[in-house]
């Protein structure tokens, strides 16, 4: 398999933890199943937490549809997901740090009880988990990070490895692909 093939896969496996609902297609809806799922992972019960998390996915759905609703329907297919993330995402890393990267960073704040820019590994593991990761792959991929002299994971070693994962072709642990 070529790097594009192993990033297509990445991205179909994505797709699929994407599609909250399980109706095959990506909507503005399943954006919004996604922040409620973190909100209740991480018991954000205060307004202010919860609409942080809900503007984040709306603004992450909106910079999607841009790049992958090429029909203009309001739902993206698996196959405008991936094309979207092999011609943006993939050869353009700024796009990612655009559209995404304010969506990873409101969850590592949902999972940043005490506000220090840290977290711990089952927090880490729980965000895995919560956006659609295998339990037994993300407690691995979790595991795997670097944690400070206090066992604490950083926001930033978080953050460069998201974006890391959806910019290259660098072999996804976490989500698994559907056959």
């Amino acid at each position: 398999m070529s790097e594009l093939d192993d990033y297509a896969a990445k991205m179909a496996a994505r797709f699929h933890t994407f599609d909250q609902d399980g109706d095959g297609h990506v909507t503005r809806r399943d954006f919004q199943l996604m922040a409620e799922r973190v909100a209740l992972a991480f018991d954000v019960a205060d307004g202010a937490g919860q609409v942080a998390l809900r503007e984040a996915a709306d603004r992450y759905w909106e910079g999607m549809a841009g790049l992958a609703d090429r029909d203009l329907d309001g739902r993206i297919t698996r196959g405008e997901f991936v094309g979207a993330a092999l011609a943006g995402l993939h050869q353009d890393p700024e796009a990612f740090t655009r559209i995404a990267l304010p969506w990873h960073r409101a969850v590592f704040t949902a999972a940043d009880h005490d506000g220090d820019r840290r977290v711990t590994v089952n927090a880490v593991d729980l965000m895995l988990v919560t956006l659609g990761a295998e339990p037994e792959q993300a407690r691995r991929v979790a595991a795997e990070h670097h944690t400070d002299t206090t066992g604490l994971i950083t926001e930033d070693e978080i953050l460069t490895a998201v974006t890391a994962y959806h910019t290259t072709g660098q072999p996804q642990q976490a989500f698994a692909v559907p056959a």
